[in-house]
């Protein structure tokens, strides 16, 4: 109970900072969970909305561990993809130095960022009509009407454009933490295996592991019981991407997309502290977890596992009180994950923050929330 109480202390007063209108935390230990915490509010505007504890999170680039590396991992497992090989193997125009390894460590050489949405323009809630307090846009590969354009044609134009950048140093030799290489692995999955990626998570991820709730695109009932994103003059983001090269693609992206609940989550992590397996239910081999969860990258400011963040400019604030030798990964609007594989003890702390504007801030909470809970190890 202590826990549970010190854990909602610390997102109450970043309420009270205006940081974040409310957020939900779970704390536990392998397969059981120590504490479940819904605090303030999923939505401020155009209208209030209570915080659940079952309340879905647009988790950003949580995405990436999530479902893009567990896909790309599964499909080494099988053999028909390889941690060295060259991406240019299955995307063109790639140079033929990128591996895969590169891409799942943001050691690729590839710039970090290009806003596909704001420089090719397309559908967007700054745009067009929207309907406060759900904006529904660029939905096309999710079943929700879209652009004439379709995102499977967006997705080949974007890869092609990301392939034509010039790399900022070989690769291999730094570190840029590169949403666009993940957006080529986007590619490198649905060519290699002919489905769509937000097929391929629920088949092989979110299916199997019961996460009932987490996916791409959130259908009306699940919108419905999200997290308020961004506020704009004509409207609010609530179920759809907030990431604007996600959302260019039509909600599906191997950068960020994927929506999922704190308790889903919970059983993810749990599925990676039992080596792989929940409840008979056999994602990954346990020496595939062990190389995703240890660096595989040792550059300045990016110790990377494949697909998860170890110690990198991004790590110090979740990992608060963890060992160095623990792993997790942040998404930009407010979510994180952290956790110990030695002890089993790990945190999902769930926030909306750029609800509030993208200026706010919640490394300090992610910080103390992850000294509370690393007392545990």
């Amino acid at each position: 109970m202590k826990l549970g109480a010190e854990l909602r202390e610390a997102i109450e007063r970043q309420i009270e900072a205006g940081e974040i209108p409310g957020g939900v935390v779970l704390a536990g230990r392998g397969g059981e969970v120590l504490c479940h915490e819904a605090v303030g509010e999923r939505m401020v505007a155009p209208e209030r909305r209570p915080m659940e504890p079952d309340t879905l999170f647009d988790l950003a680039s949580v995405t990436k561990p999530v479902a893009t590396a567990t896909v790309v991992m599964q499909l080494v497992e099988e053999g028909r993809l390889e941690v060295e090989g060259r991406v240019c193997e299955w995307v063109d125009g790639i140079d033929e130095r990128v591996t895969l390894r590169h891409l799942l460590t943001h050691s690729s050489g590839l710039p970090a960022h290009k806003n596909y949405m704001l420089e090719w323009g397309g559908t967007d809630c700054r745009a067009g009509a929207c309907t406060p307090p759900v904006v529904i846009t660029d939905g096309a590969r999710g079943g929700v009407q879209g652009p004439a354009l379709q995102s499977e044609e967006r997705l080949e134009q974007v890869v092609a454009d990301i392939c034509g950048l010039p790399l900022q140093w070989a690769p291999g030799e730094g570190f840029a933490y590169s949403c666009l290489g993940y957006i080529v692995l986007t590619a490198v999955v649905e060519r290699v295996t002919g489905e769509r990626l937000d097929r391929l998570v629920e088949q092989r991820v979110t299916g199997p592991l019961g996460m009932k709730d987490t996916g791409f695109c959130p259908d009306e009932a699940r919108r419905a019981r999200c997290a308020a994103t961004e506020q704009f003059p004509e409207g609010v983001l609530c179920g759809v991407v907030h990431d604007e090269n996600a959302r260019y693609l039509g909600g599906v992206s191997g950068n960020a997309g994927l929506f999922a609940t704190a308790g889903d989550l919970a059983r993810f992590v749990a599925m990676v502290m039992g080596g792989g397996e929940l409840e008979g239910e056999r994602v990954l081999a346990a020496d595939t977890v062990e190389t995703m969860t240890t660096p595989q990258s040792r550059l300045v400011g990016g110790v990377r596992g494949l697909g998860w963040d170890i110690d990198s400019t991004y790590s110090a604030a979740p990992r608060g009180g963890f060992p160095m030798a623990s792993f997790g990964h942040t998404g930009y609007t407010g979510t994180s994950i952290w956790g110990d594989r030695a002890s089993g003890v790990f945190v999902v702390l769930l926030t909306n923050r750029v609800h509030f504007g993208r200026e706010k801030d919640v490394s300090a909470l992610r910080r103390e929330v992850g000294e509370i809970v690393a007392e545990l190890i």
